[in-house]
C-alpha cells in the first residue's frame, strides 16, 4: 500500500523541469472541472426535486382515492350486514307470527266408505 501511495505522489508532483505556468494552469483546469461537476450535480438534483413534486402529488391523490374507496367499501359492508340482520330478524318475527296455535281434528270423508 505504501508503494502505491508513493507512486501516486510521484505522479501528482510536478516534474522538476516543468513549466510553472503549465502547472498552475493544470491545477486551475482541474479545479474548474471539479466546480463544473459540482454545479451540474446540483442542477440535476434540483431538476430531480422539481420533477418529483408532480409524481408525489399523483401518488398522494391515488392513495387518497384508495382510502376513500376502502372507506366506502367498509361502509357498504356494514350497511349490507345491518340489512341482513334486519332481514333475518324480520323473518324470525314473521315465522313467529305465522304459527297458528290450537287444536285440530281430522274429518272423515263419508263418500269413500
Amino acid at each position: 500500500m505504501l508503494i502505491y501511495i508513493r507512486q501516486m505522489q510521484s505522479k501528482i508532483k510536478p516534474q522538476p523541469g516543468a513549466n510553472p505556468l503549465a502547472v498552475i494552469l493544470g491545477w486551475l483546469l482541474f479545479g474548474a472541472l471539479l466546480l463544473l461537476g459540482l454545479f451540474l450535480g446540483l442542477v440535476f438534483l434540483l431538476v430531480g426535486w422539481i420533477l418529483l413534486l408532480p409524481v408525489m402529488w399523483r401518488k398522494r391523490r391515488q392513495l387518497k382515492q384508495m382510502w376513500q374507496f376502502s372507506k366506502a367499501t367498509r361502509q357498504a359492508q356494514q350497511q349490507a350486514r345491518r340489512q341482513a340482520q334486519n332481514a333475518y330478524q324480520q323473518r324470525q318475527n314473521r315465522q313467529d307470527d305465522s304459527v297458528i296455535e290450537g287444536e285440530y281434528e281430522v274429518k272423515r270423508d263419508d263418500s269413500q266408505s
